[in-house]
């Protein structure tokens, strides 16, 4: 199994975890703090129309049904390495996995669990206990206009502080990860204005601005390179 290169040993690590003695992806990196698990994947593009069946197989039907409908076949692929990892995580921890009414992933409370996939890569979150939300991104250029329309002044400001190229592109990312696992924590995703949110990206890891900011940690990093990552956690003491 190639192992990915890890951008912080203290927060990932490379796993030989006997889980991953398949060929379902060729990549994983592990993080693990006092109240959550993140599983980062690279699900492989040549994978057998069989071992993909197999995936499939082990989840619910409802599950499987929604997949098989997706027209793309790196969406299929993601949604289904997605969902395969969140169970076997949530049977770990003797956990159930499920959509709520709004089709967000949910466990037993009072734990949580998050889903995320961009590009060629998949992550997945437990929380125990709290809401969690995580969000992946491969790092690309974004227009101007997508700037504008997702960041609020406060962030466009610290934004602005470098000219368009590598350095800008990654400074989006470390904000708009922030914003959308926060969305997805509380559960609400895009459905909220991301502008209604603002995010400090000015110290060593995002923090939520606002009444609620209190409530919520973020942990941002790049399990390789050019990935963004945020966990977004709830303090529940």
């Amino acid at each position: 199994m190639l192992m990915g290169k890890v951008a912080d040993p203290q927060r990932f690590e490379s796993t030989a975890d006997p889980w991953f003695t398949a060929d379902e992806w060729s990549t994983v990196v592990r993080s693990e703090g006092s109240s959550h698990v993140v599983l980062v994947v690279q699900p492989c593009r040549d994978l057998s129309v069989v071992a993909f069946e197999c995936v499939l197989s082990g989840l619910p039907t409802i599950e499987r049904t929604r997949i098989e409908a997706l027209q793309r076949w790196p969406d299929r692929l993601n949604s289904a390495i997605g969902w395969h990892l969140l169970h076997r995580m949530a049977r770990q921890h003797g956990m159930t996995v499920y959509r709520d009414i709004d089709g967000r992933p949910c466990a037993d409370p009072p734990s949580d669990v998050g889903l995320s996939h961009s590009h060629r890569w998949v992550a997945v979150a437990l929380s125990r206990p709290g809401r969690i939300g995580v969000d992946i991104e491969a790092i690309r250029s974004v227009s101007m206009f997508l700037e504008r329309r997702c960041l609020t002044a406060y962030e466009m400001a610290w934004l602005n502080e470098v000219e368009p190229g590598p350095t800008r592109d990654r400074r989006f990312f470390r904000v708009w990860t922030a914003k959308e696992a926060y969305l997805k924590a509380l559960g609400v995703g895009l459905s909220v204005d991301p502008q209604d949110v603002t995010i400090d990206c000015y110290g060593a890891q995002p923090a939520l601005l606002g009444e609620d900011a209190e409530h919520w940690e973020f942990t941002f990093d790049s399990p390789t390179p050019g990935l963004c990552m945020t966990v977004c956690t709830e303090r529940t003491s």
